[in-house]
C-alpha cells in the first residue's frame, strides 16, 4: 500500500466510524460542500452545509428507525487519480442492533484533498457487486 493510499484509507475509515454514530453534524466534516449523492431515489445536490446536514439527518433517521447499529466494509479499493483526487469503492454490510444483516450495498466515492485531509465530493450508492476493483495507479 502506498503512503497516499494509506492516508486516503484512514480518512475514509474515519468517515465510516463517524457515520456509524448517526450524528449528522459530526459526519458533515467528512463531506466537501458542495457535494453530490446519487442513490436509488436519484441525485441529491448538497450546495450548502445546511442542505448536507438535512440530507444526512434524513438518511440517519431512516437507518435508526430500521435498527441500524454498524457497518462492515466487506471489500474496499482505493484508486489514487492525482495528488488531490481519489476514488474509494466499497462493498458494505449494514447490521442491526441484533447483528442481523439489514442490507448489502456498494458505494463509490470521489474524494478531494483539502489541506491535509480528504473529503467526499461525490458518493454513488450501487449494487454490492458493482465495486470498482483493480488499480488505477
Amino acid at each position: 500500500m502506498t503512503t497516499a493510499t494509506a492516508v486516503i484509507t484512514r480518512a475514509f475509515e474515519r468517515y465510516v466510524d463517524t457515520f456509524q454514530s448517526l450524528d449528522p453534524k459530526a459526519t458533515l466534516r467528512h463531506l466537501h460542500v458542495p457535494s453530490l449523492i446519487l442513490d436509488a431515489r436519484g441525485p441529491h445536490l448538497l450546495s450548502t452545509e445546511a442542505e448536507a446536514e438535512a440530507f444526512l439527518t434524513t438518511v440517519m433517521r431512516d437507518l435508526d428507525a430500521r435498527g441500524y447499529a454498524r457497518s462492515e466494509i466487506a471489500e474496499s479499493h482505493v484508486h489514487v487519480l492525482s495528488e488531490a483526487t481519489a476514488l474509494v469503492s466499497v462493498s458494505r454490510v449494514r447490521r442491526s442492533v441484533t447483528d442481523c444483516e439489514l442490507e448489502r450495498l456498494g458505494e463509490t466515492y470521489t474524494l478531494r484533498r483539502t489541506g491535509d485531509d480528504w473529503k467526499i465530493v461525490v458518493a454513488v450508492v450501487h449494487d454490492a457487486d458493482g465495486v470498482l476493483t483493480g488499480s488505477c495507479r
